[in-house]
């Protein structure tokens, strides 16, 4: 069951990507849904509320592996694990884990 924040977090989240990924990932190739999409299938198992906590617990394995999955999603380079890491950290700075009140893992 989603909750309140769990729409305007995700589009936050997408849209934050977008702004981190591009370049290499063409603008006009991606919409924050797509972004939401890549990030869905990269690291939340079977579709996991994303959560700044998942966010903010990411391994480097896991960072590699998001920035690889957004260059093979858009069909381009790969975007640096940097510009990973920076999206979000930029993220985190507007939702900081616990503040949808979920749990801190």
């Amino acid at each position: 069951m989603a909750h309140d924040w769990q729409i305007d977090f995700e589009q936050a989240l997408g849209e934050t990507f977008c702004d981190f990924v591009c370049p290499p990932v063409p603008f006009e190739d991606a919409s924050p849904h797509e972004c939401c999409e890549v990030i869905w299938d990269a690291i939340a198992s079977e579709r996991q509320a994303l959560t700044p906590s998942v966010l903010a617990c990411l391994e480097d394995r896991q960072i590699s592996n998001l920035a690889q999955s957004f260059g093979e999603y858009f069909e381009c380079d790969a975007p640096t694990e940097a510009k990973i890491k920076a999206a979000i950290a930029h993220l985190l700075v507007r939702w900081p884990v616990g503040s949808l009140g979920e749990s801190k893992q």
